[in-house]
């Protein structure tokens, strides 16, 4: 694999895509979106160990662009806490980066990657 500068304005798509930290997988479990006092169940509809596209049930994505993700994993009993910053919006979808979660919890969430992947639920 060739090295590729971030920098460069000439790199193509192909390139771009694959900066990517590390693997995505399809999934879909409940989310608990907190902004400030404001909370809202949502569903994550992608997930990395860095990051997740979340599918809004409500609200256009205006706010404040760093917030709470409480992650309710399928093979966990409680809730996984994150700080997140809002990326990128698009009609009921936003995509968040991982900002500050524990060692462990981040372990959770490559599990669960893994897991997905092993049922064919990998992402490109």
């Amino acid at each position: 694999m060739d090295i590729i500068d971030t920098m460069d304005p000439r790199r193509t798509r192909n390139q771009s895509l694959r900066l990517r930290r590390g693997a995505r997988a399809r999934t879909d479990f409940p989310v608990t979106v907190r902004e400030g006092s404001l909370k809202a169940r949502s569903r994550c509809i992608e997930l990395s160990a860095s990051g997740a596209i979340i599918l809004r049930t409500r609200g256009d994505g205006a706010g404040p662009s760093l917030l709470t993700l409480e992650l309710y994993l399928p093979e966990r009993h409680g809730a996984i806490h994150v700080l997140a910053r809002r990326i990128w919006s698009f009609g009921s979808q936003a995509a968040f980066r991982f900002e500050r979660v524990s060692d462990a919890d981040r372990l959770s969430l490559a599990e669960h990657v893994d897991l997905a992947t092993l049922r064919g639920a990998l992402v490109a």
